[in-house]
């Protein structure tokens, strides 16, 4: 697995898909409504995003000088393969669902996850480039800030909001990544978001198409 960004590349990806859920975020949607995120509603999927760009927000403090000593240890694919497993998934989402609520209403919780969109979106401008230390991995910062970008592109297809759509620049990351994960399996002619859905699981592959691509079905999804 081999996929490597540069500072410009991440940065321009996350920094529209950002944009997006700015979009997203002022649109009407019924929050209470299931995702495509197995087992999450759509506000479980708004506050898992928002603690996750808290994070984010936190590493980029301490972003590493490109000619610091240390190397990455991940790139933007490899991320995925590391990423810690849901040991508790019926846990996690209580969790998830006590934040939900802490809202005393939807516009509330929509509010102030776009307050969060909207800061990092502007401090991106002043992230210089380097290395990135995250969740016991070191990534270079095209690789973090474009892993994020896919992971901002797949919550967003989980709202399922025909009216705002993912960023394009966001949705090429996120194909790549799958493309990279699935060892380049993935048909030429199938659209980024349907490949990031099927590569992700959210869509399960037909019988039809997984006869045509058996390697697709022995390891689809690559990412969740």
């Amino acid at each position: 697995m081999t996929l490597h960004l540069t500072h410009e590349e991440g940065r321009t990806a996350l920094a529209d898909e950002l944009a997006s859920w700015s979009v997203l975020l002022g649109a009407d949607q019924d929050l209470d409504a299931p995702s495509r995120c197995a087992g999450w509603s759509c506000a479980h999927v708004l506050v898992h995003v928002h603690l996750g760009l808290h994070e984010v927000a936190l590493a980029l403090l301490d972003v590493e000088a490109a000619d610091a000593p240390g190397a990455a240890t991940v790139d933007a694919a490899g991320y995925w393969t590391g990423y810690p497993a849901t040991t508790d998934a019926q846990r996690q989402t209580q969790l998830l669902d006590g934040f939900a609520r802490a809202y005393p209403d939807a516009a509330t919780l929509t509010a102030h996850l776009a307050e969060t969109v909207a800061a990092l979106g502007r401090g991106l401008g002043r992230t210089p480039a380097g290395r990135v230390g995250f969740q016991g991995q070191v990534l270079s910062t095209g690789d973090f800030l474009g892993s994020w970008a896919v992971e901002l592109a797949v919550h967003h297809l989980d709202l399922d909001l025909v009216a705002a759509p993912p960023a394009a620049s966001a949705l090429r990351v996120a194909r790549r990544t799958v493309e990279d994960l699935a060892g380049g399996a993935v048909p030429a002619d199938w659209d980024d978001a349907t490949v990031v859905l099927a590569g992700t699981g959210r869509v399960a592959l037909t019988g039809e198409v997984a006869a045509q691509h058996p390697a697709l079905a022995a390891r689809f999804p690559v990412l969740r």
